[in-house]
């Protein structure tokens, strides 16, 4: 939640989208308001830097479609922000991104080869 300079009070909405580190990315949107030239501000959330991202726009129906070199590392998460433009600061859009090589997103597990399972015996149980 947050409030703003005249006391109002809001939620932050935030969407996950899921990029893999294959380059064009691409980010579908619902803005609020629309942009000539949107820029990103990309924060990985592990390092806490911010990369500055001048993605091309095009529009498919309501959506705001931004593709660009995100220059993201695999497993890690990412929170974005979308300005208006590099000279207008206004936030139109924030987000998160988790970037992921898995290809079978409906199977994505978190812990993906983290974890082998013993299998050195049998797993019976002895009472005494």
């Amino acid at each position: 939640m947050w409030v703003s300079k005249n006391n109002s009070i809001g939620r932050d909405y935030f969407s996950m989208d899921i990029l893999t580190t294959t380059s064009p990315q691409e980010l579908k949107i619902i803005p609020r308001k629309d942009s000539d030239s949107p820029v990103i501000k990309l924060t990985n959330k592990s390092t806490r830097t911010t990369a500055t991202i001048v993605p091309s726009k095009s529009d498919d129906g309501n959506y705001m479609v931004l593709s660009g070199d995100f220059t993201i590392e695999e497993d890690n998460l990412y929170s974005y922000k979308v300005q208006m433009s590099s000279e207008d600061d206004e936030i139109i859009y924030k987000g998160l991104i988790y970037c992921t090589n898995q290809t079978s997103l409906d199977k994505y597990f978190v812990n993906k080869d983290e974890y082998t399972e013993e299998t050195s015996f049998d797993n019976e149980y002895i009472f005494i």
